[in-house]
């Protein structure tokens, strides 16, 4: 465990050390997962460390690879691109997302192939080997706004392939394994479908009440969402999961030039800070999932968006988009996405499991209805615009790659 732990120290220079004992954790998950209900002889979480630096000439970028498998030693690989080409593949490659545009992934110079290649492949073999199930990435900045899930090996998209989480510092992740008694969860689900001078969201009440089956859930829609319902009843040790569905933006300037909006008008990013003071003593929140536009991302002064502020904010995990995304996919995927929770599968391969079912055309439009899996209904009522918006399928990475999970894996 020792040289593990010396990674932190030795494998990027000029970045600090992240603290040792959230790499020590990871062989204690990967050992006691099964209260999830998943199998540990399957499961096999691993950290990707992912770090850029400039040649002194600043005319390439030196990436950094390496794996710390829980129950080997570490990996280490080191590639060497120019730094414009690096910029145009991700360009390119949000490009094509954001167009729908056709992945092209027979072609190896592909953005979404040679990304893979870049970030990924170096050490595939070694993944391969080591039959890794679960990768919690720890990229430099930069390097967090990949979208990951929707690299390509030639075969199969790499969200498809890996459970995966983005953490921005290994030192400040709770690696333990939360409690698993089902019995004492309760979600609470907030969203607004109306507002002034922004495109309604009219499946958000549907999807409120489909996310929250249970009756210990609570819902809060439009005029009763407010900033304080928010952060009051997320700060009650009750509620384990938050749901969050409306729209939201980043200004220039940082997390005070964000804005989520409430049924009641817009909340500052900086009120999430207040959810660690009212949970201080209790158990963290487990989840805080925001099912609204481009959640992930912040400006350059605050890159992780809202999700990343939802971790400072104490919570566990947090669930984020990075692109602007199509409401009727994006609903029913958050309604697949907690059955398979509710199931006892953790939050990575929750994510994993319901992109695998987007992008094979299990979730899918039937009439007016979208069926999830086993053909169970997951939104009804669609009008015919909604229909004609995603009658062509849901396959493509646009609807399902975004869609990101940020701290605690499990």
């Amino acid at each position: 465990m020792s040289l593990l732990l010396s990674l932190l120290c030795c494998c990027s220079p000029g970045h600090a050390a992240d603290s040792p004992p959230a790499v020590a954790a990871v062989p204690t998950a990967a050992a006691t997962i099964s209260a999830t209900g998943f199998d540990p002889e399957r499961y096999e979480p691993a950290v990707l460390r992912l770090t850029v630096t400039q040649d002194p000439q600043g005319r390439d970028s030196i990436l950094d690879l390496t794996l710390i498998p829980s129950r080997s030693e570490l990996i280490g690989k080191r590639v060497t691109v120019p730094t414009q080409e690096l910029g145009d593949l991700l360009r390119d490659l949000y490009g094509r997302l954001a167009r729908q545009q056709a992945m092209d992934v027979a072609n190896p110079s592909s953005p979404s192939r040679r990304l893979h290649q870049l970030l990924l492949e170096p050490l595939s073999a070694d993944m391969q080997q080591l039959a890794i199930t679960t990768l919690l990435i720890s990229a430099d900045p930069g390097l967090q706004a990949v979208p990951f899930a929707a690299l390509h090996d030639g075969t199969t998209y790499a969200g498809e392939r890996f459970a995966m989480a983005i953490t921005p510092s290994l030192g400040l992740m709770p690696l333990d394994v939360p409690d698993s008694n089902a019995d004492s969860r309760r979600k609470l689900a907030v969203g607004a479908s109306e507002f002034d001078g922004l495109a309604p969201l009219p499946l958000v009440p549907q999807e409120l009440e489909r996310v929250t089956p249970d009756s210990g859930d609570e819902r809060y829609v439009n005029r009763s969402f407010t900033p304080d319902v928010l952060v009051q009843k997320a700060g009650e040790e009750s509620f384990d999961r938050v749901h969050v569905a409306t729209h939201a933006e980043f200004l220039p300037g940082g997390p005070g030039q964000a804005r989520l909006y409430t049924g009641t008008g817009p909340m500052s990013l900086r009120d999430f800070a207040n959810l660690r003071q009212r949970r201080a003593g209790s158990a963290p929140l487990e989840l805080l999932a925001l099912s609204a536009c481009r959640t992930a991302l912040g400006d350059k002064d605050s890159e992780l968006g809202f999700a990343g502020l939802a971790l400072q904010a104490g919570a566990r995990s947090a669930i984020g988009t990075l692109w602007y995304v199509d409401d009727v996919a994006t609903s029913a995927f958050f309604v697949q996405f907690y059955r398979y929770l509710e199931e006892g599968l953790p939050k990575a391969e929750a994510l994993q499991a319901t992109r695998r079912a987007m992008a094979s055309g299990l979730i899918r439009l039937k009439d007016n209805q979208m069926l999830g899996v086993g053909d169970r209904p997951l939104l009804s009522g669609l009008t015919a615009n909604q229909q004609r918006r995603i009658a062509s399928g849901l396959e493509h990475p646009f609807y399902w790659a975004g869609i990101t999970l940020m701290g605690t894996p499990w």
